[in-house]
């Protein structure tokens, strides 16, 4: 058991555990969306937004500092905000979907594509966070 906590219930790989599912369920939220599921968005909407409104205030707690521009700040955290919408959203529909309509999900196996593809944006992510800062540069190598 000490292995399993040290090496797999690291704060890492929860993230990827997290995003991965987050992800998967986001993807069948957006089919469940474009296929037309009765899904009763409008009542869960005003949630959404008080999430929306959390994560603003968060990210601008965690960015601001007298040392940042206060316009990127303020745009990065605008995007976060936006992107944390979309995501919440987008992955209790996808919740909701497989719920109301588990043969659709389950049966045709979609849940273990959108799953693959949830891992595969998951790596890229965390990818991306890591070398962020190699695309803000104006390097004209690139």
């Amino acid at each position: 058991m000490g292995f399993l906590r040290q090496r797999v219930l690291t704060p890492m790989a929860l993230g990827v555990i997290i995003l991965s599912l987050t992800l998967t369920a986001a993807f069948l939220g957006l089919v469940g969306l474009i296929s037309g599921a009765d899904l009763n968005v409008i009542t869960r909407l005003p949630a959404y937004s008080l999430v929306m409104g959390i994560v603003f205030v968060v990210a601008i707690l965690r960015l601001d500092s007298p040392n940042r521009d206060g316009m990127m700040v303020l745009v990065s955290t605008s995007g976060i905000a936006v992107l944390a919408f979309v995501l919440v959203g987008l992955a209790t529909e996808g919740v909701m979907y497989t719920y109301n309509s588990p043969e659709e999900v389950v049966m045709s196996n979609l849940i273990f594509y959108f799953a693959a593809a949830g891992m595969v944006c998951t790596g890229v992510v965390f990818w991306a966070l890591h070398h962020w800062r190699e695309f803000a540069t104006n390097d004209s190598r690139l």
